[in-house]
């Protein structure tokens, strides 16, 4: 009955078989993930069919990253719209077992997908909360470094004007204000750019 379906799936959508080499090697969780019997805390991600290797594995990982996401922010919401999880962090903590990318024969030519699986378990989540924890932390640090260094341009800026107006003693009054004032508003601009 298997071979019967086997053959009539290759028949109406005009692909070849795969390989009993791509069968034999492939691991036992790849059948679990797509039957939907891991292990507690595992999740298996696949990507969409593409035509390189490496564009199977970059899609695996992003969406591999974005459950990570979503597995964070069930404890802190505001990973959700704050945050992209880098893979990096995917595939030095949570990678279960190694990327394995399987091919698939299409009449035009080999087709590859990537499978990825996942520990979920609660001591990843705090890790990856950790990880996001940092660089909110950075991204505070950066923002007050910012505003100090912010006052300090205005605050130079207001001592210059003065001994420089004091110095022409008011003659280029306006002129020293303007540029001023351009200082100012340039050092904002730059800085506000800086920080977004």
């Amino acid at each position: 009955m298997v071979d019967l379906c086997m053959i009539l799936a290759i028949v109406l959508t005009g692909s070849e078989p795969p390989s009993d080499e791509t069968q034999a090697t492939r691991p036992a969780w790849v059948e679990l993930a797509k039957n939907s019997q891991l292990p507690l805390h595992c999740e298996g991600i696949e990507s969409e069919l593409w035509a390189t290797r490496d564009e199977a594995r970059t899609d695996a990982m992003r969406r591999a990253a974005a459950r990570v996401r979503e597995f964070a922010a069930e404890v802190s919401p505001r990973v959700q719209s704050s945050w992209e999880v880098p893979t990096w962090l995917v595939q030095d903590h949570l990678l279960k077992e190694p990327i394995y990318i399987e091919e698939s024969a299409w009449k035009y030519g080999p087709m590859f997908r990537a499978h990825v699986l996942l520990d979920l378990s609660p001591s990843n989540r705090d890790v990856v909360l950790s990880k996001w924890y940092e660089v909110i932390v950075r991204r505070r640090i950066h923002q007050v470094a910012v505003g100090i260094g912010f006052v300090l341009i205005c605050l130079t800026t207001l001592f210059t004007y003065l001994r420089l107006d004091d110095a022409t003693r008011g003659y280029y009054s306006r002129w020293l204000a303007g540029g001023a004032a351009a200082v100012v508003a340039g050092s904002a601009a730059a800085l506000y750019t800086w920080l977004v």
